[in-house]
Parts: C-alpha cells; sequence; structure tokens
C-alpha cells in the first residue's frame, strides 16, 4: 500500500506514520460500531464521522467536506489512548486528527466495507488526537 504524500511531511518521521496526509476535520458522527476490533495487537474504536469542516489538510488535495470518512482510534496500550473514548453517539458533533488514507488505499476491516470509506488513523500521540464532548483525547 502506498500512501505516500506529495510530500515528505514532519509526522512522517514517526513509526505508526503510513506517509500520508495529515488531515484535521470537524463534523458529526454518523455511526459507531458496537465493539472494539483488535488490529495487529492492539484495540481499535471505531466510528463514521461526515466531515462539514476541514481544519487543516497538510499534504493533501482531496475535497473532504461532505464526504464520510472512517476513524480508527487506538486504545489501551501506551501507543495509543488509554482508555475508549466513552459514551460515542451517533449526530454528536466531533473533531479528529490523523492521517488520511483515501479509499483507494484502504483495506477493507470488518467495519469498513461495502463500501470502503476513506480512513482517518493515527489519531493518537504523537500527531493526532480527537475532541469530544469538550473533552481532548491524544
Amino acid at each position: 500500500m502506498n500512501n505516500r504524500a506529495t510530500q515528505i511531511l514532519p509526522h512522517h518521521s514517526y513509526v505508526y506514520s503510513l506517509g500520508a496526509p495529515l488531515a484535521c476535520v470537524q463534523g458529526t458522527i454518523s455511526k459507531v460500531f458496537a465493539s472494539p476490533e483488535n488490529h495487529n495487537g492492539a484495540n481499535h474504536q471505531h466510528f463514521v464521522i461526515k466531515i462539514d469542516t476541514v481544519v487543516k489538510f497538510e499534504g493533501g488535495t482531496e475535497k473532504l467536506v461532505g464526504t464520510e470518512v472512517f476513524v480508527a482510534v487506538r486504545f489501551g496500550d501506551n501507543e495509543g489512548l488509554a482508555h475508549e473514548i466513552p459514551n460515542l453517539q451517533a449526530g454528536q458533533p466531533i473533531e479528529a486528527q490523523g492521517e488520511y488514507i483515501p479509499d483507494a488505499s484502504a483495506y477493507p476491516t470488518e467495519d469498513n466495507r461495502n463500501p470502503v470509506l476513506p480512513v482517518l488513523h493515527f489519531t493518537h500521540h504523537p500527531i493526532g488526537y480527537v475532541k469530544y464532548q469538550g473533552q481532548y483525547y491524544s
């Protein structure tokens, strides 16, 4: 899978970077998946955001406003968040930052298929975060 942005960006030096553009988006949660998925030994909380505003999009050219993006938030180890984000609910506003993987480069998972949506991953420290109900998670 080659997600390399058109330029080398500072966050690409981190071990979990896929060399993708850095996106910070605001929108509304359109779907929350019931249980975490264990992927490569780490738990991931999954939900979908319908994007209303693009705060930042470094290295990307896609038009993101109005689209949906699948979000994977790693938790439960020292690489991601300590715990799941509590009380995620469809219809609620949210902000998230992470690497943007276009649908053509995203691989299907149990929760992201038919169709495969673009993915926002690496949504934890040191480059990503989620802001939900006034709380900042990184």
